[in-house]
């Protein structure tokens, strides 16, 4: 995953891409490192999945600007539109259908 630290970079990722994911995490949860590494096992078949860390701590505003007040917390854009939120309780089988789903739709 990709380690942004600049609003403007975040908007241009996601604009520029068909398929984003970001991932919002902080330094102090534990969960977040762990279900983090899962999501990139996941992301390994995907391979035109652009996929972004943000600290939420550190990225403040984008966090508020997209309504995230606790982590972990992923956000699945397709075509610049978010599809697909996921926080806290993240059923990693779902979530990797979903992918796969929209994956085959795309490409």
């Amino acid at each position: 995953m990709l380690k942004i630290n600049s609003d403007e970079e975040i908007k241009n990722i996601i604009s520029g891409n068909e398929m984003v994911i970001i991932y919002f995490s902080n330094k102090v949860c534990g969960a977040c490192e762990v279900i983090k590494s899962k999501v990139e096992r996941i992301l390994e078949s995907y391979s035109k999945v652009k996929s972004v860390n943000i600290d939420g701590e550190k990225q403040t505003e984008f966090a508020a600007m997209n309504n995230v007040f606790s982590f972990p917390l992923l956000i699945l854009y397709i075509n610049g539109k978010e599809t697909i939120r996921v926080g806290r309780n993240v059923d990693l089988l779902e979530l990797e259908k979903s992918i796969n789903r929209y994956y085959n739709m795309l490409f």
